[in-house]
């Protein structure tokens, strides 16, 4: 083979290795903590296709996929706590790779035994 054959050989080689990367898309990460004596009864998020529902989530809890820009960013967690002073949080971040990373979350601490909501609603843009 020719110089110029061999270098169009393996820069063929080398281009057909390379998977075209989309940077419009996202990694949306969802992640739910509580501190002792705090249960979650239930999440509901959505992924970009759905909204899905997972029931008595072990504590901490995570969930990451790949949406578009503009993906709808929505998690909602139902929540228990047992006595005063217990914290919970919920936060969501949406990081489109090797541009940038922003998030949202929701805090609480409880006051006295009983039931409360976590809710992140955005847009990823």
């Amino acid at each position: 083979m020719k110089g110029t054959q061999v270098l169009a050989a393996l820069l063929l080689a080398a281009a057909c290795q390379i998977s075209p990367h989309d940077s419009s898309n996202f990694v949306i990460a969802y992640n739910l903590t509580a501190g002792a004596g705090v249960t979650c009864d239930s999440v509901k998020y959505e992924n970009a296709m759905e909204i899905l529902k997972v029931t008595t989530p072990s504590l901490p809890w995570s969930y990451a996929f790949q949406g578009p820009a503009g993906a709808r960013v929505e998690i909602r967690a139902w929540m228990t706590g047992t006595g005063a002073g217990q914290p919970a949080k919920l936060k969501a971040t949406w990081t489109r790779a090797g541009l940038s990373t922003a998030g949202d979350s929701s805090f609480g601490i409880t006051t006295a035994a009983g039931k409360f909501l976590l809710l992140v609603s955005r847009r990823a843009q």
